[in-house]
C-alpha cells in the first residue's frame, strides 16, 4: 500500500513473484509490469477479506486521513499478517519538534512532489505526520478483531535529517548529534523515531469464545 517503484523494486530483490503494489498516484503504473498495479485508497481497499497473504506499507499510513483506519485495512486483507514502518511517538521527538529539529507537518513530501501531490491522500496540502506508539497500535487491532490476540512484534529505527529538504541547520545538527543519539537509541529503544510493526493474525481464540458452525460465538460453558 502507498507504494511507489523502489517498493516493487524491494518486493522483486526479496523474491516475491506474486506481488501487487498499490497508491493513488497513478503516475507509478506504468512503471511496474501489468497486473502488478492497483490504484487503491488505503483507508478503503477494494479487495475482500483475506485477499492477500501479507500486507505492507512504508512510511505511508501518515498521509492518510484516518491513519487507524489505513491499519485496520491493511489486517482485514491480509491472511497471515501486515508489515508497517512508520513514524514513533516518543518524549525525544516530541521534544526535537518543539526545537524545530523535526516536523509536525511533512512539507517536504509536497516539495519534492513540485508541490502538486504527496500530501494528506496525495493532494498538495501537507499532512500531519502520525507517530505511533505500541499501545496504540495493539489497542487498535484488537478493537478490529477482538476474537483473539493478535501476534505483534516490533523493531526500533532511528532516522535522521539527510534530505535537502530539511534545510541545512538540521542536517548539521543532524551529523552532530548522530553519536549521541546512536548511542540514546541503542540503550534506550523507545527513544528511536521508526517503528517497524510485525502483526499476525491470531492464531487461536480467546477462551470466552468458541466456533459454531463456522461462525465465532461466545461461549456459554467459559468461566473467568
Amino acid at each position: 500500500m502507498c507504494a511507489g517503484t523502489e517498493d516493487w523494486e524491494l518486493l522483486c530483490s526479496l523474491g516475491f513473484i506474486n506481488a501487487v503494489v498499490s497508491n493513488l498516484d497513478e503516475a507509478f503504473a506504468p512503471l511496474v509490469p501489468e497486473g502488478a498495479w492497483s490504484c487503491q485508497d488505503a483507508q478503503s481497499l477494494s479487495y475482500g477479506d483475506r485477499s492477500f497473504d501479507w500486507v505492507f506499507v512504508s512510511e505511508g499510513l501518515h498521509h492518510c486521513r484516518s491513519p487507524h483506519r489505513a491499519l485496520v485495512e491493511m489486517y482485514r486483507v491480509c491472511r497471515v499478517g501486515i508489515v508497517a514502518i512508520e513514524a514513533r511517538d516518543s518524549s525525544l521527538v516530541r521534544l526535537a519538534v518543539r526545537l524545530g529539529m523535526a516536523d509536525a507537518y511533512e512539507l517536504a513530501a509536497v516539495t519534492e512532489q513540485g508541490f502538486q501531490a504527496g500530501g494528506l491522500d496525495n493532494t498538495s496540502v501537507p499532512n500531519h505526520i502520525y507517530r505511533w506508539t505500541e499501545s496504540e497500535v495493539a489497542k487498535t487491532l484488537r478493537s478490529y478483531d477482538p476474537t483473539g490476540e493478535p501476534g505483534i512484534e516490533l523493531r526500533y529505527g532511528l532516522r535522521l535529517p539527510t534530505a535537502e529538504a530539511t534545510g541545512g541547520r538540521r542536517r548539521v545538527a543532524g551529523r552532530i548529534a548522530k553519536p549521541a543519539l546512536r548511542a540514546l537509541s541503542t540503550v534506550f529503544k523507545r527513544q528511536c523515531n521508526q517503528l517497524a510493526i510485525i502483526a499476525r493474525r491470531p492464531t487461536e481464540l480467546y477462551p470466552w469464545l468458541h466456533m459454531v458452525e463456522g461462525e465465532v460465538q461466545f461461549n456459554p460453558s467459559y468461566r473467568p
